[in-house]
């Protein structure tokens, strides 16, 4: 089967775990869990909403409250009343969690270049490459729903 029907034999669904994996070490190193880490990044996309949060997580609500929850207690999130709907809680990223949030990026990425570190110059740039294909594709899926 070609790259069009997506042919398991290679491992590709493996190989995005195992990368998944290695990010995940690198940003629970800097002191966050991997569901903070992808919390603090949908709030500074502007996600703000527990219920928009739990959609983009793919969580249930009650998970979604204890996350932020812990991220409200450590100073990384504020919560604030929506002004569309007072009954709505929004959440806004703080100037710690920012910096939380950039210190995690810059230990993912920093894992992500030590993968490809015994690659050649082509092979590296075809590989971000390929991730930007996926980052596409995923964001058109998403867009779809």
């Amino acid at each position: 089967m070609g790259a069009k029907g997506m042919a398991t034999d290679r491992g590709h669904a493996l190989t995005v775990i195992a990368l998944s994996r290695a990010i995940e070490i690198a940003v629970n190193e800097t002191g966050l869990t991997s569901s903070q880490f992808r919390a603090l990044s949908l709030v500074r996309a502007g996600v703000t909403s527990s219920s928009v949060l739990a959609r983009f997580l793919a969580v249930r609500p009650p998970t979604v409250t204890t996350v932020m929850n812990g991220l409200v207690e450590d100073g990384f999130v504020a919560r604030t009343r929506s002004i569309d709907d007072r009954r709505r809680v929004d959440h806004e990223l703080t100037a710690a969690g920012g910096r939380a949030l950039d210190t995690a990026n810059a230990a993912a990425e920093a894992a992500m270049t030590s993968l490809v570190d015994g690659l050649d110059a082509d092979e590296r740039s075809r590989a971000v490459d390929a991730l930007d294909l996926w980052r596409d594709a995923l964001d058109a899926k998403r867009s779809e729903r």
